[in-house]
């Protein structure tokens, strides 16, 4: 995925571990890493757009947040009014 012979062997290593932590699942330690690459000015360019690419992969879906907002807002509505309905 993110292996080319002219990356230096540091690019090479950071790159194979982007892989191995997104094979794996770690989205985390991923998105860390991702950051640190896309971040890296003296990086060449293949693996920063690789990395950014990754970064993106890694966002939040904006429909899945809003749902979880509104599922948490309903429970706490529904907690003030089970509360009080007892009071």
């Amino acid at each position: 995925m993110l292996q080319s012979t002219a990356l230096s062997r540091n690019d090479r290593t950071r790159a194979g571990q982007l892989a191995a932590l997104l094979a794996a699942g770690d989205h985390r330690a991923a998105r860390t890493l991702a950051g640190r690459i896309a971040a890296d000015p003296a990086a060449p360019a293949g693996p920063r757009a690789e990395a950014a690419a990754a970064l993106v992969s890694l966002r939040p879906d904006p429909a899945a947040r809003a749902v979880g907002i509104a599922a948490a807002l309903l429970a706490l509505a529904l907690l003030a009014w089970l509360v009080r309905s007892t009071s």
